[in-house]
């Protein structure tokens, strides 16, 4: 059954929600689904780096929050038997619910932010907007935690989805990294490895006061920073640069920028830590973890949901960057633990995280929900 979709998404931002809206957007049109996405012309899906060459497939819509704009939805949901609104962002719900109810249309509501939820929402107006809602994915527990403590919905109304990778994209290629060796200038370097948005809160101070602990014992050790600031971010990622120089490590430390070929510097990393103090999940975790790396991750939020301690990779506490420094520098020396963590690791993205797991999932449920509803009415 060939499904009508329409994924609705305002932010003006470039990061791993966007970046997963373009997965999920390919693999349903694969599937034979019809794709539509409305998103603000002024942000960067509209104009993404991947969505130039992915928006052949799919038709768009311009959303922002004025009249105008909710008045094309209005008159597509008119013309269209949408059967599926995906929506990824919370404070899209009330901008999207009139143009529904004024249509006359009963499509599926699948509110899907992919980031936990902590202000209290249960007052009157939200209990009216989400009363639409059909269904809340949450990508972790900690998130469905939230939700149900913060969002008007019932339990049985929230789903756990964990979302997945391309585990044939993301492999170890000795090719692959030796390119990036050679383009960085290293030989035979120990490099540590974060892949990440700039913004408070992802842990880079942290990681880099352990870093300056390790280059104190190791003088072939080297930091990989891969990542460009995008929207707001700009005067927090200058104020990473200047406590980069203030440590004296600013000549043991790569600033990349933004990569495509993240595989390809994946396969260049010898450890991988993700620093965040309370991530949602952890797309990058995964992928680093698919290409075989032994990683280190902060214990906490969605990445308990990813990591068992000691087996598929290592927890730190927090903001602790004395212990950090310890964990790296414990991969760094002890070669059979970090080659059981290695092992370990893509085996459990391979069974637990894959991409095609993740929508198989999403599928699912677009057809289960549509069922319920077409039963009730």
């Amino acid at each position: 059954m060939r499904l009508e979709l329409l994924f609705v998404m305002s932010s003006i931002s470039w990061g791993g929600l966007e970046m997963n809206i373009i997965k999920v957007a390919n693999e349903m049109h694969k599937r034979g689904h019809k794709v539509t996405i409305m998103c603000n012309p002024e942000g960067k899906l509209y104009e993404g780096k991947l969505y130039k060459e992915a928006k052949k497939f799919f038709d768009v819509l311009e959303f922002k929050s004025n009249f105008t704009n909710m008045l094309i939805l209005y008159n597509f949901l008119r013309q269209k038997s949408v059967d599926v609104v995906h929506v990824f962002r919370t404070g899209d719900l009330k901008k999207i619910i009139f143009p529904i109810f004024l249509a006359k249309k009963n499509p599926v509501l699948i509110l899907d932010p992919q980031i936990g939820i902590g202000v209290n929402k249960k007052d009157l107006l939200h209990k009216l907007v989400y009363a639409s809602v059909d269904l809340v994915i949450a990508i972790s527990r900690d998130v469905a935690n939230g939700y149900l403590q913060n969002l008007p919905v019932d339990e049985n109304k929230i789903k756990i989805v964990y979302p997945g990778i391309d585990v044939e994209k993301f492999k170890f290629t000795e090719q692959g990294g030796n390119k990036i060796i050679g383009e960085f200038g290293f030989s035979d370097e120990i490099v540590i490895g974060v892949v990440s948005r700039f913004s408070p809160g992802k842990g880079h101070e942290e990681l880099f006061k352990a870093f300056k602990i390790l280059t104190n014992e190791f003088k072939n050790i080297r930091l990989l920073v891969v990542g460009e600031p995008t929207v707001g971010e700009i005067k927090y990622f200058e104020s990473l640069k200047k406590l980069n120089k203030e440590l004296g490590i600013e000549n043991f430390t790569v600033w990349t920028g933004f990569r495509k070929d993240i595989p390809e510097i994946l396969s260049a990393i010898d450890v991988f830590v993700a620093p965040s103090h309370a991530e949602a999940f952890g797309l990058s975790l995964l992928e680093a973890m698919a290409v075989g790396l032994p990683v280190i991750a902060t214990k906490s939020a969605g990445f308990l949901d990813i990591i068992e301690d000691g087996v598929n990779g290592l927890f730190f506490e927090r903001g602790n960057y004395v212990e950090l420094a310890e964990k790296i520098k414990k991969l760094i020396s002890d070669k059979a633990l970090a080659q059981t963590l290695k092992e370990n690791a893509k085996k459990t993205i391979r069974i637990r995280f894959s991409l095609d797991r993740y929508v198989d999932e999403i599928e699912s449920l677009y057809f289960e929900l549509l069922k319920l509803k077409q039963t009730e009415a």
